[in-house]
């Protein structure tokens, strides 16, 4: 009698992780997250650091990417998976430049790949 239940919450936790935000479903609809919090992991494509700043490309499992800015200095390597923590915002200025669709985060730390990388 516990095995079916505990099948079923198991299940329903795989669902709900699968859920999350990722940097793919971002992608798809920008403006629904536009000035709201999101919080998603992926792996460090390239990263450039400015003298302010830190910039990177981050991917998912689906090769969507999105550019990250980091205030603080990053502890990570390109090949890094991280989590990012942050506010989507429509554009930012760089250094004369302006970026569409930048995550500004509040926190960028190390993480594990993701298990089910399959169901992001």
């Amino acid at each position: 009698m516990r095995l079916p239940v505990l099948l079923l919450v198991s299940a329903l936790v795989v669902a709900l992780a699968a859920c999350g935000t990722s940097i793919s479903g971002i992608n798809a609809r920008p403006d629904k997250y536009y000035q709201h919090k999101v919080k998603f992991t992926g792996r460090v494509g390239r990263i450039q650091f400015l003298p302010h700043e830190t910039l990177l490309e981050v991917a998912d499992p689906h090769g969507g990417r999105i550019i990250v800015r980091a205030a603080e200095p990053v502890d990570a390597q390109t090949g890094d998976w991280v989590q990012v923590e942050g506010v989507l915002v429509p554009e930012a200025k760089i250094e004369d430049v302006v970026l569409y669709d930048v995550v500004t985060a509040e926190e960028v730390k190390r993480s594990r790949p993701p298990r089910f990388a399959d169901l992001m």
